[in-house]
């Protein structure tokens, strides 16, 4: 177990601009869910982590004020807002940069994946003392091909060395604030699409444990996806 005095602190990423969404003209981020928005009900479930020290919600700048208003109940924590970037990868490096200086590891998640579990949250941070970085992920049932420009097979790869991967992704912080300096950033993004944060501690050679997700952990990204939900 990670001792208390250990403290943490959770980037919460609500800066997608939902192009895929499409409903009602609604950022998935403000949708309402027990009579609650999507941000609130997601740092709610992170506030229920002792350890939890720091929260940092990355947002559009147009939505700042909104999201402000929204926020202003939560008087007695040590909340913060930030403003997003361009790409995931930019709202996570503008989110690093508010780090207190006594948080010790970081959870990444995304307010797009609403129900996840304060257990699977607690299991991400019980296992981050052993490594580099921990990601949630869950096995993969179904047959997986790749194809060709052309949507042609070229050949059907082996599931059982793949798994989906979620969040929270859990850092060290002295690791998590290498792989988002300017000079790291520079060096993939102009080489590879990032579309999650292990991505770059996996490139930089850090050792990155997998633990068993939560197939309710899913990620909403469009308005399909409502239909597994009770709006």
């Amino acid at each position: 177990m990670i001792k208390e005095k250990n403290f943490f602190a959770a980037i919460l990423l609500a800066a997608g601009k939902s192009r895929r969404f499409s409903y009602k003209n609604i950022k998935k981020q403000f949708l309402r869910f027990k009579d609650k928005t999507l941000i609130e009900y997601v740092l709610d479930k992170f506030l229920k982590v002792s350890s939890i020290k720091q929260f940092l919600i990355v947002v559009p700048k147009e939505d700042f004020k909104k999201t402000e208003k929204i926020l202003s109940k939560y008087k007695d924590i040590n909340l913060q807002m930030v403003i997003g970037g361009k790409e995931r990868y930019n709202s996570v490096a503008n989110a690093v940069k508010f780090l207190d200086k006594n948080i010790d590891y970081v959870l990444i998640h995304d307010v797009a994946r609403p129900f996840v579990s304060v257990d699977l949250i607690k299991r991400c941070i019980e296992k981050i003392k052993n490594y580099d970085c921990v990601i949630p992920a869950i096995n993969v049932s179904d047959t997986v091909k790749m194809i060709n420009s052309n949507s042609e097979v070229i050949k059907t790869l082996d599931r059982e060395n793949l798994v989906l991967v979620q969040t929270p992704q859990v850092f060290k912080t002295s690791i998590l604030k290498k792989i988002y300096s300017d000079e790291i950033l520079n060096k993939w993004t102009k080489k590879k699409k990032i579309t999650d944060d292990a991505q770059l501690a996996e490139l930089e050679g850090y050792k990155v444990k997998v633990i068993e997700g939560e197939k309710q952990n899913f990620k909403i990204t469009t308005k399909e996806d409502l239909y597994f939900i009770k709006l």
